[in-house]
């Protein structure tokens, strides 16, 4: 992947999680949960945001990055 590639990828990923997590709730900080705990909600929050496949892999590709800094 091109640099501007994966600055356009992160851009869309961050675009849809603000626009699908924050329509219910609170932005949380994802590096303050273990991995265990955050595998857990985000697989809760999936069936509950109805994220489809594509959207939840955005998703948590770009939280991940932002639990590992």
């Amino acid at each position: 992947m091109r640099p501007g590639d994966a600055q356009s990828h992160e851009r869309t990923a961050k675009e849809l999680y603000l626009s699908k997590c924050s329509k219910c709730h609170k932005l949380y900080d994802p590096s303050v949960y273990d991995e265990d705990k955050w595998g857990y909600w985000m697989q809760k929050m999936k069936k509950k945001a109805r994220l489809r496949d594509d959207q939840y892999e955005k998703i948590s590709a770009y939280l991940e990055s932002l639990r590992k800094g």
